[in-house]
């Protein structure tokens, strides 16, 4: 599975190698943005390499983000499960160490009658 990862990211690196040396003429165009506030206009010229590269960057900025998100909650989860089962591993410990006596509760199982019924 390790082997087959790094295979695919070879390739994927590769093709990607493939598209920027097939396209250095076009990534390198100046695109020309424009920012109007109010009266205020700000020009910038940057390069499309730059711009592609600035989304890619911020989309998995944002990928990540979410991914510790779900990474916190997940292990505030396990922390209270983890909790619960703790708990639960108590009680059945006192339960276990509890001598086996007779008490005062009846049980009225179809069973226990019809077999008490029986032998009479």
């Amino acid at each position: 599975m390790r082997y087959l990862k790094i295979a695919i990211i070879l390739v994927f690196l590769f093709l990607i190698l493939v598209f920027i040396f097939q396209n250095s003429s076009t990534l390198s165009m100046v695109v020309e943005l424009k920012y109007g506030f109010g009266e205020y206009v700000l020009h910038k010229s940057p390069p499309l390499y730059l711009i592609i590269f600035c989304a890619l960057f911020l989309g998995a900025l944002t990928v990540a983000m979410f991914d510790i998100i779900i990474i916190l909650k997940n292990r505030r989860q396990l922390k209270k499960q983890h909790k619960s089962i703790a708990e639960l591993e108590n009680e059945l410990a006192h339960f276990r160490n509890q001598p086996l006596t007779e008490s005062g509760i009846s049980i009225s199982s179809p069973e226990i009658n019809n077999h008490a019924c029986q032998s009479e």
